[in-house]
């Protein structure tokens, strides 16, 4: 083999240095630096032009046309958006779907989420509690989160690797009236110190929801992407293992291997070379990403998944699930387009969070750059709004459809579609109507 251009670090290598200098997948200084970072790079990314393959994903949405009805019959005061999903009843259509938290400052932004959710009555998902089965001591975290959101309706989360006990674990740390369990291989490949092997997954999935479904009060299980969607073989596999409830989650809102690609360009500059005894000399990331990242870098695979649309017409093709829509949805009338297409409810993460912020930038919770958000009055109050707002946006669009309900939507809504989608169901042989 030739020399390594200068910087260069090899994947194996790289994973190997993640282990041994500090024990990346263990060490909670690390797992807490992932995870600002992760949040960081998603709001970043939000704030961007959208990527090729999101336009694609937003033209071929937007080319789903609702048949305009000029006499509704309707009344805005007829119309009830609430919806009930995994045993969860709230009063609007979308919920605070899973995001962060495990950090100084994310552990802040999830409590002014939780104190909004309170508020309004809308459900919460919380980001991977896996920092909870390795580190035990953060109970405390939970537990106050709790005690200061009493009524709050959590939906505890955790990773397809865990184990039932595990699940009973984090379900009982905060009261939580559901649990997600995320699938998340598509990222897990990409980052530097993630999994590469994901067998068993199905068979935890199916212990779990086994174990939850045997406690003296039962607690649903909802299997939940991470934006690279679902197709109908994974949720007939599913619901076979007995589960109910899945989050497509598809491509086209936030981005995992997008973000652990650019991780991996910053560490050319910084802690995963340096952790190894190299570093990369270039200053210009696209110098980084010729050098250090060659043969990491991963930015080919920015557009790998199944966008939220096309899951939702594969997801749906399977009889006895309750389907939940997530991933890129930009406003009121994304929602009301996946509800009228067989979502039972809307999960919203970039929203959220830019919300929550108020328009400015992630810090994380470095020595030197504060934390990124207080659970000020202000920020409670710009999510109820937001919250607010929806749920009014919303109840008007189903007025103008003459839906009374998200059953009368789904039973009576009219749509166009766009050649792409008919011609993918074609080829899947999946019925559109």
């Amino acid at each position: 083999m030739g020399r390594k251009a200068k910087g260069f670090m090899a994947m194996d290598n790289l994973e190997k240095a993640d282990t041994e200098a500090g024990g990346i997948m263990d060490d909670r200084a690390t797992i807490s630096s992932r995870k600002d970072d992760h949040v960081r790079l998603a709001q970043r990314f939000a704030q961007e032009y959208p990527a090729g393959y999101q336009k694609e994903v937003y033209r071929e949405l937007d080319g789903c046309e609702f048949i305009h009805r000029a006499l509704p019959e309707t009344s805005i005061d007829e119309v009830d958006i609430s919806t009930c999903v995994a045993g969860i009843a709230q009063p609007s259509p979308f919920f605070i779907n899973a995001m962060t938290g495990g950090t100084e400052a994310t552990n802040k932004i999830n409590m002014a989420l939780a104190q909004a959710a309170s508020r309004t009555g809308i459900a919460m998902a919380l980001g991977s509690m896996s920092i909870l089965v390795k580190k035990p001591e953060v109970r405390d975290y939970y537990r106050e989160l709790r005690e200061a959101n009493p009524h709050a309706k959590f939906i505890a989360n955790l990773g397809a690797e865990h184990t039932a006990e595990s699940a009973q674990l984090v379900v009982d740390a905060v009261g939580a009236l559901a649990l997600q369990i995320h699938v998340n291989a598509a990222q897990e490949i990409v980052m530097p110190e993630g999994s590469r092997d994901f067998r068993g997954w199905l068979g935890n999935i199916r212990e779990i929801t086994a174990a939850m479904g045997g406690r003296k009060v039962p607690v649903p299980v909802i299997v939940k992407e991470v934006g690279f969607g679902m197709g109908r073989e994974t949720v007939a596999a599913l619901h076979e293992a007995g589960v109910r409830y899945v989050d497509i989650a598809g491509k086209g809102g936030t981005n995992f291997i997008r973000i652990e690609d650019a991780r991996i360009r910053e560490a050319a500059k910084g802690s995963l070379a340096d952790a190894a005894g190299k570093s990369c000399e270039n200053t210009d990331d696209s110098d980084c990403a010729g050098t250090y990242c060659f043969g990491q870098d991963f930015s080919y695979l920015q557009g790998w998944g199944i966008s939220t649309l096309r899951s939702l017409v594969e997801a749906r093709s399977v009889d006895g699930m309750d389907i939940i829509a997530s991933g890129g949805v930009r406003n009121p009338l994304d929602a009301v387009k996946y509800l009228a297409l067989g979502a039972q409810t809307v999960g919203l993460s970039g929203a959220f969070l830019s919300t929550v912020q108020g328009g400015g930038t992630f810090s994380g919770s470095g020595e030197d750059s504060g934390i990124g958000i207080s659970v000020s009055d202000d920020a409670v109050a710009r999510l109820t709004q937001f919250i607010e707002v929806w749920n009014s946006h919303i109840t008007r669009i189903f007025t103008l459809l003459g839906a009374h309900s998200i059953a009368d939507l789904q039973a009576t809504a009219r749509m166009v579609y766009p050649q792409s989608l008919v011609e993918y169901c074609r080829q899947r042989d999946i019925a559109l109507h």
